[in-house]
């Protein structure tokens, strides 16, 4: 091997999307392709793996046929981790790059794993190794910085934006019988995926009618308030909600039915009854309505439903990380800047975006596209679809309310 040419390391972190998968088949075809690489090592598990004696996957040799697989396939197929790096593990961790050869290190994640190569780099400077360490985007919840949005965000937000508009038929049609139904969205600090539930409205009544986000502190009395207006208007009420809501003290409401943590502190939501459940019980109790929920947990985030947009820009900014890796000294995440405007078909460009600038560093909803309750409340009521819309593509079927069946007539 010539001393100019290294290996490869890629690894997946957190929870899997739909197209985290597409971003690792671009990785690859462009270190392939890339003269300075040898080597393409995938970690087993992510760096937790690693650190636990896993073995790595070769993944230099993947046809052009496997690749389309690939890019076509939903889970994490490395395996993935959602460990927090220590001190302790960054000997071991360069130990393994050194006896292995490895040049470029490409970390798949969200904002809490921008973290690990961000530090993974100054640890290797350090200890005097030549290491290129860069992010790749990764997250359903879309709070990553930098980016126009998170690949795996317009996936989950087409699966929800589906999902809600089932949802509703079937509890339109359950009208008289059944009352209230809460879904719960994912999003722990963000209403980014909550938002989405609102792209499949089309005309004004059409479910949701009600939308809680994490940015807004939420209010009780209010919340049964607005319950109680949009059944008695509608004979029904969709309500969605973000998991991660909070009260105006900044307590979750998923910890008023109970909330575990795991060693770190972190909140585990989806252990036990969580907001749906909490907030089905007031309904019950407090307005004496049948209430339901549904929470959809993990299906919304990994389900095989992509955005076609997103699948591809997944697989290209994979591709870009490579050549990012190839042009630099490491120390970024590979981002897209959007160039088109409202009503516009999509097109942007791959950007380097500065780690120090978004490793667990949370982006939130913006304030100006939110009123005091909500996308709803809004003064600009058209910016988030302005946003959403194009990412998540076509095919929102609208379906047609029980009036607007062409066979039935209400007899006079």
């Amino acid at each position: 091997m010539s001393p100019s040419v290294a290996n490869l390391l890629v690894a997946q972190s957190g929870g899997p999307t739909a197209v985290i998968n597409s971003s690792l088949a671009g990785i690859i075809q462009a270190a392939q392709q890339a003269p300075e690489i040898d080597k393409i090592i995938g970690l087993q598990g992510g760096l937790e793996g690693l650190i636990n004696g896993r073995p790595p996957y070769e993944l230099s040799q993947l046809n052009k046929s496997q690749l389309e697989t690939l890019k076509s396939s939903n889970g994490t197929a490395l395996g993935s981790c959602r460990l927090k790096i220590e001190e302790s593990h960054y000997p071991l961790l360069l130990d393994y790059i050194r006896a292995n050869r490895i040049r470029y290190f490409l970390y798949i994640g969200g904002n809490g794993s921008m973290r690990t190569p961000l530090e993974l780099g100054e640890r290797a400077r350090r200890a005097g190794l030549d290491l290129v360490c860069l992010g790749v985007p990764k997250t359903v919840d879309n709070d990553l910085g930098g980016t126009d949005f998170s690949p795996g965000y317009p996936s989950a937000a087409r699966w929800l934006a589906h999902t809600t508009r089932d949802a509703g038929q079937d509890l339109l049609g359950m009208r008289g019988f059944d009352n209230i139904k809460i879904i719960e969205a994912m999003g722990r600090h963000s209403g980014w995926l909550a938002a989405a539930s609102t792209l499949a409205r089309n005309r004004p009544g059409d479910p949701p009618h009600l939308v809680y986000l994490p940015e807004i502190p939420f209010e009780i009395d209010s919340f049964l308030q607005d319950v109680a207006r949009v059944y008695e208007r509608e004979g029904v009420a969709l309500v969605v909600i973000a998991e991660g809501l909070r009260d105006a003290q900044g307590r979750f409401l998923a910890e008023n039915s109970g909330l575990p943590r795991d060693a770190t502190g972190r909140a585990l939501f989806g252990f036990t009854g969580g907001a749906a459940f909490y907030l089905c019980n007031l309904v019950i109790e407090k307005l004496g309505l049948k209430a339901r929920f549904d929470r959809p947990g993990t299906l919304q985030r990994g389900a095989v439903f992509f955005s076609e947009l997103d699948r591809q820009l997944a697989f290209e900014v994979g591709q870009y990380a490579v050549e990012l890796a190839r042009q630099s000294s490491g120390g970024f995440m590979a981002g897209l800047t959007r160039l088109s405007g409202p009503g516009e078909a999509y097109r942007a460009t791959l950007k380097p975006v500065a780690l120090a600038e978004v490793a667990e560093r949370e982006r939130l909803l913006p304030q100006e596209w939110l009123g005091p309750e909500g996308l709803d409340s809004s003064p600009v009521k058209s910016a988030f679809r302005d946003y959403a819309l194009p990412l998540i593509g076509g095919g929102l079927l609208e379906p047609p309310r029980p009036s607007e069946y062409p066979l039935f007539k209400t007899e006079v």
